[in-house]
């Protein structure tokens, strides 16, 4: 007669037959014969597969492919998917990299700190005063003042 151990051993053999195999477990799986092509496996490429005519699909024509429908425009012209609830929208901005050096970072840092504004709104406050004290005026808005008159 069996014994537990035997009984138990037994039964998790017929679990583990019993149970799929995981797609991504290669443990049982023998490395191909790199040297021989025609060995590696009996799975056909997408480009052999598209002109097999024994794969049924020969009477059939493709569907065409339709391009997504652009989003319709707001009111406001532009096309953004809607705001999410809670947060108005910020002014329009042009992205814009710039590399700074590292006191300058650290005094950043510290300024975002001390007055608890992000570094965007500090920045563009710094430029502005900077534009200011040069005099220099925003060459736009005059574009702008001339076209609608």
């Amino acid at each position: 007669m069996p014994s537990f151990l035997d009984k138990a051993t037994e039964s998790d053999k017929e679990l583990r037959n019993a149970q799929e195999k995981d797609p991504a477990d290669f443990s049982d799986t023998q490395e191909p014969d790199w040297d021989n092509p025609d060995s590696w496996s009996g799975d056909k490429s997408a480009s052999e597969n598209a002109g097999d005519p024994a794969d049924g699909n020969d009477d059939q024509t493709p569907e065409p492919v339709t391009p997504p429908k652009a989003p319709s425009p707001s009111s406001t012209g532009r096309s953004r998917a809607p705001r999410r609830r809670g947060r108005p929208r910020g002014p329009e901005r042009i992205p814009l990299t710039v590399r700074i050096l590292e006191p300058t970072d650290r005094k950043l840092t510290a300024a975002v700190e001390q007055t608890g504004l992000n570094p965007q709104t500090l920045v563009e406050e710094a430029l502005e005063a900077y534009f200011r004290r040069l005099k220099i005026q925003d060459p736009g808005a005059e574009t702008r003042s001339e076209g609608a008159a």
